[in-house]
């Protein structure tokens, strides 16, 4: 996977929801781009979860990013505020 992916993903308009599946078979949920930062050209990225939670994650051992499934026209995507 390519960083500029994850980037894309995270800036993307409008956002949808994805995980970041990694090389030892976990899954990331990123449910809103506030949650999670990803600066260019660095090595890790770092996912925060509403119950303070952080997973800094080495961007080289994600080996897919799983796009959710788009919200249809005018309805209201689910925890569009990340959780809160």
């Amino acid at each position: 996977m390519r960083a500029d992916s994850l980037r894309e993903l995270i800036h993307a308009e409008p956002f949808r929801p994805f995980e970041l599946v990694l090389a030892n078979g976990s899954r990331v949920l990123v449910t809103h781009p506030e949650w999670i930062l990803h600066p260019k050209g660095a090595r890790t990225a770092i996912v925060w979860y509403p119950d303070e939670r952080v997973r800094i994650i080495d961007v080289g051992l994600v080996l897919e990013l799983d796009l959710a499934a788009p919200s249809p026209a005018g309805s209201i995507a689910p925890n569009p505020n990340g959780g809160e």
